[in-house]
């Protein structure tokens, strides 16, 4: 009998253990007290997390966790599809990918990996990450260009501006977890005035392959560093800041990829500036560039194939965003308007260092160039507020022919077809987009108010979704196994969304409910393909036929929450609820990785100088699965975690931390699939949880 189900046989007991310990003050994410948050009146405040009706925030630099995407799990209706220790893809209410817009820094950013092992939250290390925002319900227009399935910010950690002359600030930290000799370690030096500020700052995170309770995953060891420099200026009526950044990561695993990082090297740079003209008008402007050079392989790290099946993928990606807006400030009124776009290039190079006349052009020169005019207006009424958005975006994409060398026989043959077809197509395609959005919020009593929002968001085709004219499975982190190709037919993604929610703070309690529902035309997932010549290719290559890239209907819906309730003075209770569910309307199926309900309740005990909290977890079985992508349902499970925050003087914190007490054995459902030969988790099972981890940190601030 295997190890896992010998641990399936003491799950009875486990659970048990677990009813005792959220009966008992002991130890969680206890991430500072209540008043270390400033937050809004209609905010729910936990530990290192506030929620409200508009916006759920998490203070990253006080979690203990190498993923910054990780920490979604802290935010109702959000989870984290993660392919490797440090590639979770963002999920917000059954939407993930290129559907959540993801800021870093008021900006998004182009990635280079043609299989998101780059995710925009790759580049926030969470030590130097200031906090992570996510926008509850329909993001406005403003916010970002294409935000159909939601819109996530972060911030840099750089420091504040001083006080009268420039002094010398700064953080020093950290952190070590045993498993995996996970450490990650933080410096940032900032010298400021009350006008000028200079920072820089740098995390490095390193970490051998992890343990689960059914043994190691490998690879899934990390290395990362992330450095950032910067400058900004602010005298009340305008500001100015410019940064410069290098991410340089190398020899990481992503398990549920079928290669490995070997190098992501990237370079940013970004400016932004605002003007307050006079007291009615602001001027705002934003501009970012990232450069990346991205190199995987499917050898170096994970048990090695057959030298005739070695291969390489070179790939690059380029890009900027810009945003320049005005804003028009009345007595009872805010006009919001202006100008966005994003330019976006990318290549991607296979080849197998035992043959050299094997490659694959697998993209080549593809653009995708974004441009858009947005405007917003809010108007405050009596006890509420409406908001009324508009926004035009008009998308284009191009790619240049492609061709693959080093293949024989009838295999060679095909493929051959297959890069003549996609030479001979029409590549040079564009899209036009109208979002509308609409909200209203209310006030019906002094301490709760109401909100009801009305949607309708559009997304044009990603280029994997285009151009993938080879079967294979550089599919923006779908890491389900599957082989894909693209479809130039594509149409964009059309949604409407309406969101109803409730937020009340009574003093002891508080809680921020939201019910939603999201009807989908044309929403892009893989269909079995109908392609002869490219059937033949991935059966040869694999053995089972692709899917291709297609506009279905579909249509998410559910729930979500979070609460509080202070039980004395120093008791507090929190937790989160999230429900999902996702379906085609077209046939009758469910909709890919999609998180199964989950529930988690914490008891934080604050004391004068410390804090102590237990966490328990729930998530379900997730039942709902999608038959075209063979994903295999998951059974629910429990967990238990346990931490400490002690403050020996104000600059000064200590911590510690459990997570999984009671080392269960568990399948995350939006986790993804192990592809890598040689580890203690077969391939084709997807991939363990963690098992029983202590982590450590200390942080010293001046």
């Amino acid at each position: 009998m295997s190890v896992y189900f010998r641990r399936k046989r003491m799950r009875i007991c486990k659970r048990a253990v677990l009813a005792v310990l959220i009966s008992a003050p002991a130890i969680g994410v206890a991430q500072g007290t209540q008043e270390d948050v400033d937050p809004a009146p209609d905010e729910i405040v936990v530990v290192g997390r506030s929620v409200s009706t508009s916006t759920s925030r998490v203070e990253v630099e006080r979690a203990i966790l190498v993923d910054t995407a990780a920490a979604l799990k802290e935010i109702p209706g959000a989870n984290v599809n993660s392919n490797g220790a440090i590639t979770g893809i963002a999920q917000y209410r059954g939407m993930y990918g290129d559907r959540v817009a993801v800021d870093i820094d008021q900006l998004g950013i182009v990635t280079g990996g043609p299989n998101a092992m780059d995710t925009p939250l790759s580049y926030m290390s969470p030590m130097m990450t200031e906090e992570l925002v996510v926008t509850r319900g329909i993001a406005s227009v403003s916010l970002a260009p294409e935000t159909i399935g939601g819109h996530i910010s972060s911030r840099t950690s750089r420091g504040s501006f001083g006080e009268g002359d420039f002094a010398v600030s700064g953080v020093l930290g950290a952190r070590f977890s045993d498993n995996g000799d996970v450490s990650t370690s933080v410096a940032r030096l900032t010298l400021a005035n009350e006008r000028h500020r200079v920072s820089a700052v740098t995390e490095i995170d390193s970490g051998r392959d992890i343990r689960t309770p059914e043994g190691e995953i490998r690879p899934s060891l990390l290395n990362r560093k992330r450095y950032d420099f910067s400058y900004a200026f602010d005298d009340t009526e305008k500001s100015f800041t410019v940064y410069a950044g290098k991410l340089d990561t190398d020899d990481t695993g992503t398990p549920a990829l079928p290669m490995d990082i070997v190098l992501i090297d990237t370079t940013l740079f970004g400016t932004q500036f605002a003007i307050q003209i006079d007291p009615k008008w602001l001027l705002e402007g934003r501009f970012s560039y990232s450069d990346v050079d991205h190199v995987m392989d499917n050898y170096s790290l994970r048990q090695a194939p057959m030298p005739s099946m070695y291969r390489v993928n070179d790939a690059s990606g380029s890009g900027s965003q810009f945003y320049l807006a005005g804003t028009s400030t009345q007595d009872n009124s805010k006009l919001v308007f202006g100008i966005d776009g994003i330019a976006a290039r990318h290549d991607s190079v296979i080849t197998n260092p035992n043959n050299a006349m094997y490659q694959v052009e697998n993209f080549t020169d593809v653009e995708r160039d974004l441009i858009g005019v947005f405007a917003e207006w809010n108007r405050y009424v009596e006890r509420g507020r409406v908001e009324v958005g508009l926004r035009y975006n008009r998308v284009d994409t191009n790619a240049a022919g492609v061709g693959a060398t080093g293949m024989m026989g009838v295999m060679g043959v095909n493929v051959e077809l297959l890069a003549a077809d996609f030479g001979a197509a029409s590549r040079d395609l564009g899209w036009n987009s109208l979002d509308g959005v609409i909200k209203y919020r209310r006030l019906f009593a002094s301490d709760a108010e109401w909100s009801i929002e009305v949607g309708r968001k559009s997304r044009a085709p990603s280029y994997q979704e285009l151009y993938l004219w080879l079967p294979m499975q550089a599919t923006g982190g779908l890491a389900d196994g599957r082989t894909y190709i693209g479809n130039l037919d594509l149409r964009e993604e059309r949604s409407t969304e309406l969101v109803i929610g409730i937020s009340a703070d009574a003093g002891s309690w508080s809680a921020s409910p939201q019910i939603f529902y999201k009807r989908v035309s044309n929403y892009i997932q893989g269909v079995p393909s109908t392609n002869m010549t490219a059937n033949m290719v991935a059966t040869m290559m694999t053995g089972n036929l692709p899917l291709q890239f297609a506009n279905v209907d579909a249509e998410l819906w559910g729930f979500d929450a979070a609460w509080s309730y202070t039980l004395s003075g120093r008791f507090l209770l929190d937790g989160v609820v999230t429900a999902i569910r996702g379906r085609r309307t077209d046939v009758n199926d469910d909709l890919y990785r999609l998180s199964p309900f989950s529930a988690s309740v914490g008891l934080t005990y604050n004391g004068d100088s410390w804090a102590l909290k237990t966490e328990l977890i729930r998530y379900a079985d997730q039942k709902h699965v999608s038959s075209y992508n063979d994903e295999t349902e998951t059974p629910g499970y429990w967990l238990a975690n346990l931490g400490l925050t002690w403050n020996p003087k104000a600059s000064l914190r200590a911590e510690a931390r459990v997570d999984n007490v009671m080392n269960e054995s568990y399948q995350d459902h939006v986790t993804g699939i192990n592809r890598a030969a040689g580890s203690d988790i077969p391939v084709g099972l997807r991939l363990f949880g963690a098992e029983r981890t202590l982590s450590v940190g200390l942080i010293y601030s001046f």
